[in-house]
């Protein structure tokens, strides 16, 4: 039996219209299902655990976004339960890079089928104490203002309203650069340094995309054993304006007097001046902040391909 974990409010209220879909589809096939209805991450945290307290169950499955996604990982991850997504939420950066539908419908055929795949997750530590698990990416510094102002701000809910949630990203962005000042940046990768004298953001992926689908990592694959980092440095604000609409389709990663990227299993981000951090668009602490690969973490429910 599969547990439906749905997020009425994921979306901006994109996830009810998305189950009441799924849920009519799954009285007609006849399907056993339960569920658990939550108006956000910390009720579908309570009920859930809760629900693993009594009896095992085939799958659990999130009718969300990546926000309802990251808060069940430290339940779920390693716990060899199947995951599953159906997405309702905004930038839905976990469905683009599993190669899951955003048809209701299709997601639902995937997580009813039952095929796993076994991916890695990011685990991040900041001095104060505080660890998480994040499935997508990092930001960290211009990026993670970006998802701060994102996050409180009274334009991502019109921009779902319209069926445009990346354009809340762009808004982000433009209101971000305003007040924003590249600082200086130490990227240690498996315990090389590079310094850079004027870093904008350090962003550390799991997948290949993030920000509602900006290909920053573009090489990057959640089950590689790898964490890859997009650096983004030594450059005016007229200059990052013309790089972001290179990062849609990855194309940045060829800039590089200002753009640079690295590879391995673990990174601490340093800066003089304390930057934000966010994981799968959720606040992560600050820097410093380390972040190491956890190889095949969580069997995700994903469609066979070929």
């Amino acid at each position: 039996m599969v547990l439906f974990v749905v997020n009425e409010n994921s979306g901006n209220g994109r996830g009810k219209k998305v189950w009441a879909k799924v849920e009519s589809r799954l009285r007609l096939t006849g399907e056993a299902y339960e569920k658990v209805i939550t108006r956000s991450e910390a009720e579908a945290i309570a009920f859930l655990s809760e629900r693993l307290k009594h009896g095992s169950m085939k799958a659990v499955a999130v009718i969300g976004g990546d926000g309802t996604l990251h808060s069940l990982l430290p339940l779920l991850a390693s716990s060899g339960i199947p995951y599953g997504l159906i997405p309702s939420g905004s930038g839905n950066d976990t469905s683009r890079a599993l190669g899951i539908p955003s048809d209701p419908f299709k997601a639902l055929s995937i997580v009813l089928a039952g095929h796993t795949r076994s991916i890695d997750l990011l685990e991040t530590s900041t001095v104060n104490g505080v660890s998480q698990l994040t499935l997508t990416a990092v930001a960290v510094g211009l990026d993670a203002t970006v998802a701060s102002d994102v996050n409180g701000s009274g334009y991502k809910k019109w921009c779902n309203k319209l069926g445009l949630g990346s354009l809340a990203y762009v808004i982000g962005l433009l209101r971000a650069l305003a007040k924003f000042k590249a600082r200086p940046i130490s990227v240690e990768m498996d315990g090389t340094k590079h310094e850079f004298k004027r870093g904008w953001l350090s962003a550390i992926s799991n997948v290949s995309t993030y920000g509602g689908g900006l290909q920053i990592c573009p090489n990057a694959l959640p089950d590689d054993g790898q964490l890859h980092v997009c650096v983004v440095h030594s450059c005016s604000i007229p200059r990052i304006l013309m790089i972001f609409p290179t990062v849609l389709a990855g194309k940045h990663v060829n800039q590089h007097r200002f753009v640079t990227i690295l590879s391995g299993r673990s990174v601490t981000v340093h800066s003089p001046d304390s930057m934000l951090a966010f994981g799968d668009g959720e606040p992560s602490g600050a820097t410093p902040i380390t972040a190491v690969i956890r190889p095949r973490q969580l069997d995700f429910l994903i469609a066979v391909s070929g």
